[in-house]
């Protein structure tokens, strides 16, 4: 395994040598809220010390249901003092969601905001564990609530005292979002996640000093991961409670801020916004904005490009399962239109088909990866584990090309593949065309079924505010830039398109509208 703690002083790594040696810089900003390393360290421990009080102990695992919110660090951190693992929960979660979670993780404890007080009545009858205790952020219900304020004013600030190497036996739990299916607890070992993380700050030139504006939720692996790597090497993390494509500049310049993470989701509203609005912020101070999670359509690319410059951007390809697989470096984005970059240092791919061979270069394949990085295992599902897994190389499913240089292009997920008359199509390629029309906004590619084709292609369609794009003129322009067959059957518009929080355009729910609006 390649060890990208070798790439850092140890000694200042970590919340106690911040606590040691640089208390009084800030942590956490959240509009007018700030804690200092210090008083984190101090806070943390009476949390920690808290959960331990509540029966936690090293091992067992907790689940956190916030909103952005300097709570959601602090839960982690103490969790982190005990050997605990914590497990992110998304707020967008229905009754049935939450507590297939809480069940499959057997979490021992539930920190959760207030503002999601009925949520948890509702999911709690599900919950299969009787013994869970329940830790509000906010007004509790009922005295017999423990609040995180009690918590904290009713425990020691000492270092809590826990067994003898227990942090060995803490491994990270990550929950995929579950956009095709039920949710997989995503397992790394304490010596991997810290690896993945100093891995993700090596890769993109993190320094001991920066200030990180996290616009993403934080319940999202990457999101997180930015900011758990930023704040063990001692950074200021700026949260956002919600992402807003003014506020996003607001707080560079208000924050100096010098790195960020986003999803192309974002940057399409930030470069959208009023030219008038976009002239009112000193963007200086930022040296360096990283772009994955989903597709970065070129044309989206070139007007980042034009606004960041070029010399700030990094793109990455990865996932919750994966981690870091390839970067992009400012000096390729325009040279390698679509290109997801090369593979980082300790990341081996193949490109493979259906029947497990290697495919020639520049024909697409199924990716595969090995590195320093991966997952240990899905969480009590060997069964999933061992099905993508082959040769020691894992896949998540997506499907990529390689170039006569090295780098890699992401053609699509083999989920969202169309294959209509035989022929595979690739969403992704048509969204790209799309996103060229000087009428869209923002654009979906599915397939349906079809009785003479087997699939056929259906775009969703996000005007621009004020244009009246008509289908007719869209499905030419398809068709006017890829073969015949690539072009819509059917266009339909609609006033926007489901996102998750994290940024992944919800694929599966425009099948289902569509099945719905259909009548099948």
């Amino acid at each position: 395994m390649l060890d990208f703690t070798e790439k850092f002083d140890m000694e200042r790594v970590g919340i106690a040598n911040h606590a040691r040696l640089i208390p009084d810089r800030t942590a956490i900003i959240m509009d007018d809220f700030r804690i200092t390393y210090g008083e984190l360290h101090i806070m943390t421990n009476a949390v920690a010390n808290g959960l331990l009080n509540l029966g936690v102990k090293p091992g067992d695992r907790i689940a956190v249901l916030l909103h952005n919110c300097p709570e959601f660090l602090v839960a982690w951190t103490a969790a982190g003092k005990l050997a605990v693992t914590p497990i992110a929960l998304n707020y967008r979660f229905k009754s049935d969601e939450l507590a297939y979670i809480i069940n499959d993780s057997d979490a021992k404890i539930l920190i959760y905001g207030s503002e999601f007080q009925e949520l948890v009545d509702e999911a709690k009858p599900k919950f299969t564990l009787s013994s869970i205790n329940f830790v509000c952020v906010g007004s509790p219900p009922s005295p017999d609530v423990m609040s995180l304020d009690r918590l904290i004013e009713e425990n020691s600030t000492d270092m809590p005292k826990v067994e003898t190497g227990a942090a060995a036996v803490a491994p990270s739990l990550i929950y995929t979002s579950g956009t095709t299916g039920r949710p997989k607890g995503v397992v790394r070992g304490v010596k991997n996640r810290i690896n993945s993380l100093l891995g993700y700050a090596h890769s993109f030139e993190s320094t001991y000093d920066d200030t990180v504006l996290i616009p993403g939720p934080l319940y999202h692996s990457a999101p997180f991961a930015w900011a758990a790597f930023s704040a063990i090497l001692g950074n200021t993390i700026v949260i956002m409670p919600r992402f807003d494509a003014e506020g996003f500049l607001r707080l560079i310049q208000e924050h100096q801020v010098t790195t960020t993470l986003v999803v192309p989701t974002m940057l399409n509203r930030i470069v959208n916004l009023p030219d008038d609005v976009k002239e009112k912020y000193d963007l200086s101070s930022l040296r360096v904005m990283t772009a994955g999670a989903e597709s970065f359509p070129f044309p989206l690319k070139k007007q980042t490009v034009d606004f960041f410059g070029q010399e700030k951007l990094f793109e990455f390809y990865g996932g919750t399962e994966i981690a870091l697989v390839t970067r992009i470096r400012p000096e390729d984005q325009l040279k390698k239109p679509g290109s997801c970059g090369t593979p980082i240092m300790g990341s081996d791919i193949r490109l493979l088909d259906e029947n497990k061979n290697d495919v020639p270069e520049g024909d697409v394949g199924i990716v595969y990866i090995k590195s320093s990085f991966l997952l240990d295992e899905y969480f009590r599902n060997p069964e999933a584990t061992q099905a993508n897994t082959y040769e020691g190389y894992f896949t998540v499913g997506d499907m990529a090309r390689v170039d006569e240089d090295g780098f890699y292009y992401i053609v699509d997920r083999a989920v969202d593949m169309i294959i209509s008359g035989g022929v595979n199509i690739y969403p992704a390629e048509i969204e790209e065309v799309l996103y060229r029309h000087p009428d869209i906004y923002d654009a979906g590619i599915i397939g349906v079924p079809d009785p003479d084709w087997g699939e056929k292609i259906v775009a969703y369609v996000l005007p621009k505010p004020g244009a009246s794009p008509v289908a007719d003129d869209i499905i030419n322009h398809v068709a006017d830039n890829l073969a015949s067959y690539k072009k819509p059957k059917e266009v339909i518009f609609v006033d926007e398109l489901p996102y998750s929080p994290s940024g992944k355009l919800l694929k599966r729910e425009l099948r289902e509208e569509y099945k719905k609006q259909s009548g099948e």
